[in-house]
Protein backbone atom coordinates (compact mmCIF):
# COMPACT_ATOMS: atom_id res chain seq x y z
CA UNK A 1 0.00 0.00 0.00
CA UNK A 2 1.48 3.32 -1.16
CA UNK A 3 2.01 5.83 1.50
CA UNK A 4 0.15 8.84 1.50
CA UNK A 5 2.30 11.83 0.70
CA UNK A 6 2.55 15.27 1.76
CA UNK A 7 4.54 17.76 0.25
CA UNK A 8 6.82 20.50 2.12
CA UNK A 9 7.53 23.47 0.73
CA UNK A 10 10.18 25.67 2.11
CA UNK A 11 13.18 28.02 1.60
CA UNK A 12 16.14 26.23 0.85
CA UNK A 13 17.56 28.46 3.31
CA UNK A 14 15.62 27.05 6.28
CA UNK A 15 16.46 23.12 5.26
CA UNK A 16 17.91 22.40 8.48
CA UNK A 17 15.19 23.85 10.71
CA UNK A 18 12.57 22.11 8.41
CA UNK A 19 14.68 18.69 8.37
CA UNK A 20 14.30 18.79 12.36
CA UNK A 21 10.31 18.94 12.46
CA UNK A 22 10.48 16.66 9.60
CA UNK A 23 12.20 14.17 11.87
CA UNK A 24 9.79 15.20 14.94
CA UNK A 25 6.74 14.43 12.62
CA UNK A 26 8.20 10.89 11.43
CA UNK A 27 9.28 10.02 15.19
CA UNK A 28 5.09 10.50 15.73
CA UNK A 29 3.98 9.07 12.52
CA UNK A 30 6.43 6.18 12.85
CA UNK A 31 7.80 6.62 8.88
CA UNK A 32 4.29 5.49 7.42
CA UNK A 33 3.88 8.70 6.12
CA UNK A 34 5.77 10.20 3.27
CA UNK A 35 7.16 13.79 3.56
CA UNK A 36 8.55 14.83 0.80
CA UNK A 37 11.19 17.90 1.52
CA UNK A 38 12.92 18.35 -1.82
CA UNK A 39 16.33 19.91 -0.09
CA UNK A 40 17.26 16.98 1.87
CA UNK A 41 19.47 14.67 0.06
CA UNK A 42 16.79 11.69 0.12
CA UNK A 43 13.31 12.79 -1.00
CA UNK A 44 15.48 13.73 -4.25
CA UNK A 45 18.68 10.94 -5.27
CA UNK A 46 21.78 12.70 -6.03
CA UNK A 47 21.62 13.08 -9.95
CA UNK A 48 17.83 12.39 -10.11
CA UNK A 49 15.81 15.30 -12.90
CA UNK A 50 14.98 17.69 -10.07
CA UNK A 51 12.19 19.58 -11.54
CA UNK A 52 10.27 16.25 -12.76
CA UNK A 53 10.53 15.02 -9.25
CA UNK A 54 9.28 17.60 -7.83
CA UNK A 55 6.32 17.93 -10.04
CA UNK A 56 5.66 14.02 -9.86
CA UNK A 57 5.34 14.30 -6.09
CA UNK A 58 3.21 17.81 -6.09
CA UNK A 59 0.86 15.64 -8.34
CA UNK A 60 0.89 12.27 -5.80
CA UNK A 61 0.20 14.78 -2.39
CA UNK A 62 -3.00 15.10 -0.86
CA UNK A 63 -1.77 17.81 1.37
CA UNK A 64 1.44 20.54 0.97
CA UNK A 65 2.81 22.59 4.11
CA UNK A 66 3.92 25.93 3.52
CA UNK A 67 6.22 26.92 6.05
CA UNK A 68 6.56 30.75 5.78
CA UNK A 69 10.13 31.98 7.41
CA UNK A 70 11.10 35.52 6.92
CA UNK A 71 13.25 33.73 4.40
CA UNK A 72 10.55 31.64 2.26
CA UNK A 73 8.69 35.01 2.60
CA UNK A 74 10.47 37.12 0.32
CA UNK A 75 10.98 34.18 -2.23
CA UNK A 76 8.44 33.85 -4.85
CA UNK A 77 9.11 29.86 -4.99
CA UNK A 78 6.72 29.12 -2.36
CA UNK A 79 4.03 31.51 -3.68
CA UNK A 80 4.24 29.19 -7.34
CA UNK A 81 4.49 26.06 -5.52
CA UNK A 82 1.16 26.52 -3.63
CA UNK A 83 -0.42 28.03 -6.63
CA UNK A 84 0.52 24.78 -8.91
CA UNK A 85 -0.42 22.44 -5.63
CA UNK A 86 -3.80 24.74 -5.45
CA UNK A 87 -4.92 24.38 -8.65
CA UNK A 88 -4.58 20.75 -8.66
CA UNK A 89 -6.87 20.20 -5.39
CA UNK A 90 -4.24 19.74 -3.11
CA UNK A 91 -4.79 21.48 0.58
CA UNK A 92 -2.76 24.09 0.83
CA UNK A 93 -1.72 24.65 4.90
CA UNK A 94 0.57 27.81 5.38
CA UNK A 95 2.93 27.50 8.77
CA UNK A 96 4.25 30.25 9.94
CA UNK A 97 8.10 29.42 11.68
CA UNK A 98 10.52 31.51 12.97
CA UNK A 99 8.61 34.17 13.97
CA UNK A 100 6.40 34.96 11.22
CA UNK A 101 2.78 35.21 12.53
CA UNK A 102 0.90 33.94 9.11
CA UNK A 103 -2.33 36.71 9.50
CA UNK A 104 0.39 39.36 8.56
CA UNK A 105 0.81 37.69 5.26
CA UNK A 106 -0.13 38.91 1.73
CA UNK A 107 -2.92 37.31 -0.50
CA UNK A 108 -3.05 34.52 -1.03
CA UNK A 109 -1.40 32.26 1.49
CA UNK A 110 -3.48 34.14 3.95
CA UNK A 111 -6.40 33.79 2.73
CA UNK A 112 -5.76 29.76 3.75
CA UNK A 113 -6.49 28.23 6.72
CA UNK A 114 -3.09 27.64 8.85
CA UNK A 115 -0.96 28.09 12.34
CA UNK A 116 1.81 29.42 13.42
CA UNK A 117 4.96 27.08 15.25
CA UNK A 118 5.19 28.93 18.56
CA UNK A 119 4.99 26.26 21.15
CA UNK A 120 3.92 22.47 21.15
CA UNK A 121 0.69 22.96 20.02
CA UNK A 122 1.95 24.26 16.75
CA UNK A 123 3.57 20.92 16.30
CA UNK A 124 0.74 19.06 17.50
CA UNK A 125 -1.41 21.25 14.68
CA UNK A 126 0.61 19.11 12.34
CA UNK A 127 -0.52 15.88 13.61
CA UNK A 128 -3.97 16.88 13.91
CA UNK A 129 -4.15 17.61 10.04
CA UNK A 130 -2.35 14.23 9.46
CA UNK A 131 -5.27 12.51 11.12
CA UNK A 132 -7.80 15.01 9.61
CA UNK A 133 -7.25 14.03 6.24
CA UNK A 134 -6.16 11.06 6.35
CA UNK A 135 -8.36 9.36 8.87
CA UNK A 136 -5.25 8.51 10.78
CA UNK A 137 -4.92 8.57 14.88
CA UNK A 138 -1.45 9.39 15.49
CA UNK A 139 -0.48 10.85 18.84
CA UNK A 140 -0.92 14.63 19.33
CA UNK A 141 1.76 14.15 22.00
CA UNK A 142 4.47 16.25 20.89
CA UNK A 143 5.76 18.31 24.66
CA UNK A 144 6.84 21.74 25.12
CA UNK A 145 10.31 20.07 26.36
CA UNK A 146 10.28 18.74 22.16
CA UNK A 147 9.40 22.34 21.02
CA UNK A 148 11.96 23.45 23.68
CA UNK A 149 14.56 21.40 21.71
CA UNK A 150 13.27 22.68 17.95
CA UNK A 151 13.87 26.20 19.65
CA UNK A 152 17.17 25.34 20.79
CA UNK A 153 18.09 24.91 17.44
CA UNK A 154 16.44 27.93 16.17
CA UNK A 155 18.02 29.85 18.77
CA UNK A 156 21.60 28.37 18.09
CA UNK A 157 21.06 30.08 14.33
CA UNK A 158 20.15 33.29 16.16
CA UNK A 159 23.76 32.93 18.01
CA UNK A 160 25.29 31.95 14.51
CA UNK A 161 23.56 35.03 13.40
CA UNK A 162 25.00 37.23 16.68
CA UNK A 163 28.47 36.08 15.69
CA UNK A 164 28.00 37.76 12.26
CA UNK A 165 28.49 41.62 14.04
CA UNK A 166 31.94 40.39 14.01
CA UNK A 167 32.44 41.08 10.71
CA UNK A 168 31.07 43.96 10.81
CA UNK A 169 33.46 47.19 12.19
CA UNK A 170 30.52 49.86 12.47
CA UNK A 171 27.03 51.35 11.21
CA UNK A 172 27.32 55.38 10.07
CA UNK A 173 24.01 57.70 9.82
CA UNK A 174 24.00 61.26 8.64
CA UNK A 175 20.80 63.32 8.97
CA UNK A 176 22.38 66.09 6.41
CA UNK A 177 21.78 69.93 7.38
CA UNK A 178 19.79 70.18 3.79
CA UNK A 179 18.67 67.40 1.42
CA UNK A 180 16.18 67.96 -1.66
CA UNK A 181 13.01 66.06 -1.30
CA UNK A 182 10.52 66.54 -4.35
CA UNK A 183 12.32 69.62 -5.76
CA UNK A 184 11.74 71.58 -2.00
CA UNK A 185 14.75 72.09 0.10
CA UNK A 186 14.58 70.10 3.72
CA UNK A 187 16.25 71.64 6.39
CA UNK A 188 17.74 69.94 9.94
CA UNK A 189 16.25 72.36 13.12
CA UNK A 190 18.47 75.22 14.58
CA UNK A 191 20.88 73.76 17.09
CA UNK A 192 20.15 70.20 16.63
CA UNK A 193 22.10 69.17 19.51
CA UNK A 194 19.80 70.47 22.09
CA UNK A 195 17.11 68.31 20.38
CA UNK A 196 19.15 65.34 20.43
CA UNK A 197 20.31 65.91 24.04
CA UNK A 198 16.43 66.24 25.37
CA UNK A 199 15.80 63.11 23.81
CA UNK A 200 18.52 61.20 25.22
CA UNK A 201 17.43 62.41 28.80
CA UNK A 202 13.80 61.24 27.82
CA UNK A 203 15.22 57.94 26.44
CA UNK A 204 16.67 57.55 29.39
CA UNK A 205 20.33 57.31 27.52
CA UNK A 206 23.24 57.73 29.33
CA UNK A 207 25.41 60.20 27.61
CA UNK A 208 28.34 62.60 28.07
CA UNK A 209 28.91 66.35 25.62
CA UNK A 210 32.61 66.13 24.71
CA UNK A 211 32.43 69.55 22.67
CA UNK A 212 29.71 71.53 21.29
CA UNK A 213 29.87 69.33 17.87
CA UNK A 214 30.18 65.79 20.01
CA UNK A 215 27.97 63.35 22.51
CA UNK A 216 29.33 59.92 23.28
CA UNK A 217 26.85 57.26 24.88
CA UNK A 218 27.08 53.62 25.16
CA UNK A 219 28.05 52.38 21.56
CA UNK A 220 27.43 55.47 19.84
CA UNK A 221 29.61 59.06 18.86
CA UNK A 222 27.00 61.23 17.50
CA UNK A 223 28.91 64.74 15.74
CA UNK A 224 27.38 67.27 14.36
CA UNK A 225 29.18 69.50 11.05
CA UNK A 226 28.00 72.96 9.73
CA UNK A 227 27.75 73.24 5.61
CA UNK A 228 25.63 71.70 3.31
CA UNK A 229 28.04 68.69 1.82
CA UNK A 230 27.38 65.19 2.00
CA UNK A 231 29.13 64.85 5.47
CA UNK A 232 27.61 68.02 6.76
CA UNK A 233 24.54 67.58 9.56
CA UNK A 234 24.57 65.30 12.60
CA UNK A 235 25.95 61.61 11.79
CA UNK A 236 26.01 58.87 14.41
CA UNK A 237 28.86 55.96 14.11
CA UNK A 238 27.27 52.88 16.01
CA UNK A 239 28.77 49.68 17.04
CA UNK A 240 26.77 47.07 15.65
CA UNK A 241 26.19 44.93 19.35
CA UNK A 242 24.84 48.42 20.67
CA UNK A 243 22.20 48.83 17.74
CA UNK A 244 19.30 47.28 19.68
CA UNK A 245 19.98 49.43 22.50
CA UNK A 246 19.94 52.58 20.42
CA UNK A 247 17.41 51.46 18.37
CA UNK A 248 14.34 53.76 19.54
CA UNK A 249 16.43 56.46 19.62
CA UNK A 250 17.31 56.42 16.39
CA UNK A 251 13.79 56.26 15.15
CA UNK A 252 13.28 58.80 16.86
CA UNK A 253 15.64 61.08 15.33
CA UNK A 254 13.86 61.91 11.81
CA UNK A 255 10.66 63.45 13.53
CA UNK A 256 12.91 66.16 15.63
CA UNK A 257 15.46 66.99 13.50
CA UNK A 258 13.47 67.95 10.31
CA UNK A 259 11.60 71.46 10.05
CA UNK A 260 9.27 69.53 7.85
CA UNK A 261 7.80 66.01 9.12
CA UNK A 262 8.14 65.07 5.37
CA UNK A 263 11.07 62.45 4.83
CA UNK A 264 9.84 59.38 4.75
CA UNK A 265 12.77 57.19 3.87
CA UNK A 266 16.11 57.47 5.40
CA UNK A 267 19.26 55.28 4.94
CA UNK A 268 22.64 53.82 6.85
CA UNK A 269 25.63 52.42 5.89
CA UNK A 270 27.56 49.10 6.82
CA UNK A 271 30.91 49.27 7.16
CA UNK A 272 32.95 45.45 7.73
CA UNK A 273 35.79 44.91 9.31
CA UNK A 274 39.22 44.99 6.99
CA UNK A 275 39.26 41.40 6.15
CA UNK A 276 35.75 40.96 4.89
CA UNK A 277 35.20 42.03 1.04
CA UNK A 278 32.07 42.90 -0.88
CA UNK A 279 30.86 41.84 -4.38
CA UNK A 280 29.73 45.32 -5.45
CA UNK A 281 29.48 44.64 -9.43
CA UNK A 282 25.64 45.46 -9.78
CA UNK A 283 25.41 42.29 -12.52
CA UNK A 284 26.79 39.89 -10.34
CA UNK A 285 25.41 41.05 -7.51
CA UNK A 286 22.07 40.84 -9.12
CA UNK A 287 22.33 37.60 -10.37
CA UNK A 288 23.48 35.68 -6.95
CA UNK A 289 20.86 37.61 -5.23
CA UNK A 290 18.28 36.39 -8.11
CA UNK A 291 19.55 32.73 -7.37
CA UNK A 292 18.48 33.63 -3.69
CA UNK A 293 15.28 34.41 -4.31
CA UNK A 294 15.32 38.17 -3.53
CA UNK A 295 13.22 40.57 -5.58
CA UNK A 296 14.93 43.84 -7.02
CA UNK A 297 13.59 46.72 -5.44
CA UNK A 298 11.04 50.01 -6.49
CA UNK A 299 13.12 52.61 -5.75
CA UNK A 300 15.81 52.44 -8.55
CA UNK A 301 17.60 49.63 -10.65
CA UNK A 302 20.50 48.93 -8.40
CA UNK A 303 18.92 48.17 -5.23
CA UNK A 304 17.22 44.97 -3.75
CA UNK A 305 14.23 44.22 -1.13
CA UNK A 306 14.46 42.58 1.60
CA UNK A 307 11.53 42.09 4.42
CA UNK A 308 10.87 46.11 5.15
CA UNK A 309 14.11 47.49 3.92
CA UNK A 310 16.00 48.04 0.63
CA UNK A 311 19.63 47.66 -0.09
CA UNK A 312 22.48 48.04 -2.15
CA UNK A 313 26.28 47.41 -2.09
CA UNK A 314 28.20 50.37 -2.76
CA UNK A 315 31.96 50.26 -4.16
CA UNK A 316 34.33 52.76 -3.05
CA UNK A 317 33.97 56.04 -4.16
CA UNK A 318 35.66 57.58 -7.36
CA UNK A 319 38.48 59.78 -6.87
CA UNK A 320 37.58 63.08 -6.79
CA UNK A 321 34.00 62.00 -6.11
CA UNK A 322 32.70 62.59 -2.44
CA UNK A 323 29.17 59.97 -1.74
CA UNK A 324 29.77 60.93 1.97
CA UNK A 325 31.99 57.29 2.94
CA UNK A 326 35.78 56.30 1.82
CA UNK A 327 34.91 52.71 1.30
CA UNK A 328 32.16 49.80 0.23
CA UNK A 329 29.66 49.32 2.71
CA UNK A 330 26.12 47.82 2.77
CA UNK A 331 23.89 50.76 2.00
CA UNK A 332 20.22 50.08 3.73
CA UNK A 333 16.85 51.94 2.92
CA UNK A 334 14.24 52.45 5.68
CA UNK A 335 10.96 53.83 6.13
CA UNK A 336 11.60 56.49 8.69
CA UNK A 337 11.03 55.60 11.96
CA UNK A 338 10.95 51.72 11.44
CA UNK A 339 14.50 50.50 11.66
CA UNK A 340 14.07 47.03 12.86
CA UNK A 341 17.74 45.75 14.06
CA UNK A 342 16.73 42.51 13.53
CA UNK A 343 15.92 42.72 9.59
CA UNK A 344 19.61 44.36 9.46
CA UNK A 345 20.96 41.14 11.37
CA UNK A 346 18.94 39.16 9.23
CA UNK A 347 19.94 41.26 5.95
CA UNK A 348 23.65 40.32 6.47
CA UNK A 349 22.97 37.29 7.33
CA UNK A 350 21.44 36.38 3.84
CA UNK A 351 24.09 38.26 2.19
CA UNK A 352 26.64 36.09 3.92
CA UNK A 353 24.99 33.06 2.56
CA UNK A 354 24.62 34.58 -0.44
CA UNK A 355 28.87 34.86 -0.53
CA UNK A 356 28.33 38.78 -1.51
CA UNK A 357 29.90 39.20 1.98
CA UNK A 358 32.70 37.03 2.84
CA UNK A 359 35.87 36.74 4.59
CA UNK A 360 38.70 37.79 1.65
CA UNK A 361 40.76 34.86 0.36
CA UNK A 362 44.25 34.60 0.97
CA UNK A 363 45.79 34.16 -2.48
Amino acid sequence: MQKPTIFISHSSLDKQLIRQIKDLVNGRTSGTVDLFQSSDGESIPFGNNWIHQVEENLNKSKIMLVFVSPRSAMSSWIYFEAGFAYSKGVKVIPIGIDGVDIGSLKPPLNLLQGFNITSAEGLNNIIAVLNREFDCSYPESFSEDDFDRLRAFSFGRQEAREELLNIVDHVKMVFPNKMKLDGRDISTVDDPFSKIEKLLVENDVEFRVADKNTIHTHGAIIRHKEGDGFAAGVSLVLDPFCLKLNEKFINSLNSILYLEQVVNKHWLNVFFEDNISLLTKDFKVSSKLHICGFSMSDLNGRMHKYQSVDFALDPPPVRGQNFGYDRENLRVVYDSGQFDVKVLFSLVEELVKAGIVAPERNS
